[in-house]
């Protein structure tokens, strides 16, 4: 079973890809109650025998909870991942947008695409 959403660049063997992804599904923007997944926050994960390198994407530059986001997905990291060396970093410069959402959390929390 897939978990991603398309737009996320996916680096690694699958089924440890797809067993980080499923943890990071726990992660939830505390401000929204929807989980970095279904929120398109994750840009990419590329993992390695010895690293997983993270990007996360803020919904704003301002949000106050960004900081707490990606300080839960580096937790969720070291759980699935213990022994390797982590990444995770913000990208500023990739701009977030409802369309970045799964369907489903559009439905649910009543946004539209924009």
């Amino acid at each position: 079973m897939n978990l991603s959403p398309a737009r996320v660049r996916l680096s690694g063997a699958s089924a440890e890809l797809q067993r980080v992804l499923q943890t990071l599904r726990d992660v939830v923007d505390p401000g929204v109650g929807a989980n970095v997944i279904e929120l398109g926050l994750i840009e990419s994960l590329s993992l390695t025998n010895d690293s997983a390198e993270l990007t996360l994407v803020g919904t704003n530059a301002n949000c106050p909870l960004s900081d707490l986001i990606a300080d839960d997905v580096f937790r969720a990291l070291q759980r699935a991942l213990p022994e390797r060396d982590l990444y995770v970093r913000h990208d500023p410069s990739i701009e977030w947008t409802p369309r970045r959402m799964t369907p489903a959390a559009r439905e649910r929390l009543c946004w539209v695409a924009g």
